[in-house]
């Protein structure tokens, strides 16, 4: 597999070159891959175990229910947008990281950080179709 740079530079080499983006073009750009990222971070969740369909849900939802896509807390608005566990009825990215980096009691399985490893083409690919249709568009209105 390509290392990330030689990944980006075959991006940059198909979109025909370094896009001058404003900060709505680049929120577009990272929320498409933000999106295909979430979308398998759930999965994930989900295969490693660390789902039960038959628990009845009360007040705290499941582990891979609250993979949330946004500006989160603490992150500016300059374009880029993040993926990561809620915290809104419970520290579920506390959780998340104990279980995927395990404690003195608990064997980690390293799902988050195998969900980011696998997806990382598909990523670059998601946010390359939306880089494209934007240059495409600046070209058009030049």
């Amino acid at each position: 597999m390509a290392s990330l740079s030689e990944q980006l530079d075959e991006m940059l080499e198909e979109i025909g070159g370094v896009v001058n983006l404003t900060i709505e073009e680049r929120e577009k750009v990272t929320l498409a891959g933000a999106d295909v990222l979430a979308r398998n971070l759930k999965q994930a969740t989900r295969n490693a175990g660390h789902y039960n369909a038959n628990r009845k849900i009360g007040k705290m939802t499941h582990l891979a229910d609250s993979v949330d896509v946004g500006n989160l807390d603490g992150t500016k608005a300059d374009g880029s947008t993040a993926v990561g566990f809620t915290k809104k009825d419970a520290n579920h990215a506390r959780i998340a990281h104990f279980l995927n980096d395990g404690t003195r009691f608990i064997q980690g399985d390293s799902f988050i950080d195998d969900a980011r490893d696998k997806s990382q083409k598909e990523v670059l690919e998601a946010q390359s179709k939306v880089l494209k249709k934007i240059q495409e568009k600046k070209r058009g209105d030049s």
